[in-house]
């Protein structure tokens, strides 16, 4: 009667790890495509928002998919001179779209994985139409991006593909 109850006691407690495993890698990942209009023009895109270092692996993905990444969505300002009375002014885009990222990955050696990679809090992309006022596409997740083996993700490959998905 003892040796059976430690055989299902082994076989609980193997049971319960399993499920805690299972359910402790479950994806958050949410991709919505708000236009199936592909995008005819340069594939030149603006980056804002956050600033970390992780920001890097997603721009060396767009790169090397022919994107022109440039720094900041607004760089100048346009002085607009609409009646005798008023003037207006703006900052003018430096690009039609934005990739606006917003996200949390702690950069210090105690949270990175070994081989280079983030474990990711949260993470949230949007591709705006700045001429449209659109959102082209918004991608969400949390978890680990590529190089955290064994639990790699593909979170800057997502982001990459899906920003050049949206061009033609």
């Amino acid at each position: 009667m003892v040796i059976r109850l430690k055989q299902y006691s082994k076989v609980l407690l193997s049971a319960v790890a399993l499920i805690t495993l299972l359910t402790g890698c479950v994806t958050t990942k949410s991709i919505d495509v708000m236009t199936t209009t592909k995008i005819t023009s340069q594939k030149v895109v603006a980056m804002s928002g956050s600033r970390g270092a992780w920001v890097y692996e997603i721009e060396k993905r767009l790169k090397a998919n022919g994107f022109e990444i440039k720094r900041m969505a607004s760089q100048n300002s346009t002085v607009e001179r609409v009646s005798d009375t008023k003037t207006e002014v703006y900052k003018e885009a430096s690009t039609r779209f934005i990739l606006h990222i917003d996200g949390y990955a702690p950069n210090n050696s105690m949270e990175r994985c070994f081989a280079g990679g983030y474990k990711f809090n949260h993470i949230d992309v949007e591709l705006l139409d700045t001429q449209k006022n659109e959102t082209v596409f918004h991608y969400s997740n949390s978890g680990y991006s590529e190089n955290c083996p064994p639990l790699s993700g593909t979170i800057f490959s997502d982001i990459a593909n899906l920003t050049n998905s949206a061009w033609q």
